[in-house]
């Protein structure tokens, strides 16, 4: 791992503190790993949440010796209620000014033959938890009338999904929430963005069932990724997706009608499913 970010002025912190606190999940590999590199090279002290405790130790080492900054760890498996009451109680009192939820869990294969455990997995880490956390910081910006919120969603999110029907549906109900949430925040100073990339070459493809060539669709890198997501939150711009390719496509899906969207998707899925793994 490298730090590849060039860093910025910090923003202000909040009252108490000597430096902002930023909150990443799923900060163990892929996105959540580079935007906190990112967040850390623009000043942020983190809170780091993942399952594997000793990825997220690497990462606290690797952060703390060439940042300056503070890094706490927590290991948790939020796909379970017991890993988000971990983070919630951590969390409980603390001035956070901004949080990233980015852990997400997700699964490709035809719905009636999708283990029942994998699909509510997907359901308590990409919408649960989301909101569990969410909930959980924004009292506290609001009190302080300043802070970010940014929730990692996909391209996944505008369109129906067959063959992977839960985690589209899932991506869904973060691209709603975050727009209702936008606008009920409107005017308190604390924002919202929304981050919908599409394939990415990360650990989450492999996890979701997805072959590495993805059935030739282009990946794009995690760090171009989280440097657009880092870079969107502290302008305060609330939707980013990174790459002309995957804008193009959200655009389409509000003209193109869903049963053709969907045609479109389910092709696509079965050509990853079919592709040789890498």
């Amino acid at each position: 791992m490298s730090v590849a970010f060039v860093p910025e002025p910090p923003p202000s912190p909040a009252a108490g503190r000597s430096r902002p606190l930023a909150v990443v999940t799923g900060a163990s590999s892929g996105i959540g790993e580079k935007m906190a590199l990112a967040l850390a090279t623009r000043h942020f002290d983190l809170l780091i949440v993942a399952r594997r405790q000793d990825r997220l130790d690497a990462l606290q080492q690797l952060i703390t010796s060439t940042c300056g900054v503070e890094v706490e760890t927590l290991g948790a498996d939020l796909a379970t209620p017991a890993g988000l009451l971990a983070v919630q109680q951590v969390l409980a009192g603390r001035a956070v000014d901004l949080l990233v939820n980015n852990a997400g869990a997700g699964w490709i294969g035809a719905f009636a033959e999708a283990p029942l455990e994998r699909q509510l997995e997907i359901i308590d880490v990409n919408c649960r938890t989301l909101i569990g956390l969410t909930h959980a910081v924004l009292p506290g910006m609001l009190q302080q009338r300043r802070g970010r919120i940014v929730q990692v969603a996909s391209v996944a999110g505008f369109m129906p999904g067959p063959m992977s029907s839960v985690y589209y549906a899932s991506k869904a109900f973060v691209v709603s929430h975050s727009e209702a949430l936008r606008h009920e925040l409107r005017g308190t100073n604390v924002t919202v963005t929304l981050v919908c990339p599409g394939p990415v070459a990360t650990e989450f493809q492999r996890s979701s069932g997805v072959t590495g060539s993805m059935g030739g669709a282009a990946m794009m890198s995690d760090v171009d990724v989280a440097e657009d997501a880092v870079a969107a939150a502290m302008a305060g711009r609330f939707l980013v997706v990174p790459g002309f390719a995957n804008r193009l496509l959200v655009a389409l899906t509000a003209i193109l009608p869903r049963r053709l969207t969907a045609a479109l998707v389910d092709r696509l899925q079965k050509k990853r499913l079919a592709a040789p793994r890498a």
